[in-house]
């Protein structure tokens, strides 16, 4: 009987630290592409993976691969992502969390619509961005981007590269350069 008390203990002792490390596995995966909204100035709304319904965000509200944010008329946002870069993101803008395209990559930001500008001193990341009509790839960067309601991008690079992708080719973008 004592060798049985023992074995049953011993295995309840290993379930939980195994459940322990895989729940800190988990957080660590995810804590990887998570984003903090940082400041909300008029109609912010964020609608969690999964969900249709919008609710109003606010100030360090944490968003998820999934989750997506919009801003009404006269109203603005600024993200912090994961990799601390900063994105302000203005008036009627549509984005989502997306995953990374391939392993080991930074969380994608899919900017449906709007505009939203990018910042990021620290060194080049594997961030990515999507909008209708190309996709880049961010290397510590400055820069401005607009998704028109037709899908056409404009992005000025205020300083750093970023490489532009769609359907026409890549293009590699340098400091004080514009891709349409």
């Amino acid at each position: 009987n004592r060798s049985y008390g023992w074995l049953a203990g011993s295995l309840v002792v290993l379930a939980w630290l195994s459940n322990s490390i895989v729940a800190r596995g988990q957080a660590a995966e995810s804590g990887a592409a998570n984003a903090v909204l940082l400041t909300v100035s008029g109609k912010v709304e964020v609608a969690t993976r999964g969900e249709t319904v919008w609710t109003a965000g606010h100030t360090n509200q944490v968003l998820r691969l999934g989750d997506r944010l919009r801003t009404g008329k006269n109203s603005r946002a600024t993200l912090r992502l994961s990799n601390l870069s900063v994105l302000r993101v203005y008036e009627l803008t549509t984005l989502e969390i997306q995953p990374p395209e391939q392993p080991g990559r930074r969380a994608a930001l899919d900017l449906e619509s709007g505009s939203a500008y990018f910042f990021n001193r620290d060194k080049p990341s594997e961030t990515q961005f999507r909008t209708p009509s190309a996709s880049g790839a961010i290397r510590g960067t400055e820069f401005h981007i607009a998704v028109a309601d037709n899908g056409r991008m404009e992005l000025a690079l205020l300083d750093g590269q970023v490489d532009v992708t769609n359907s026409q080719g890549t293009l590699q973008v340098q400091t004080g350069e514009e891709a349409v």
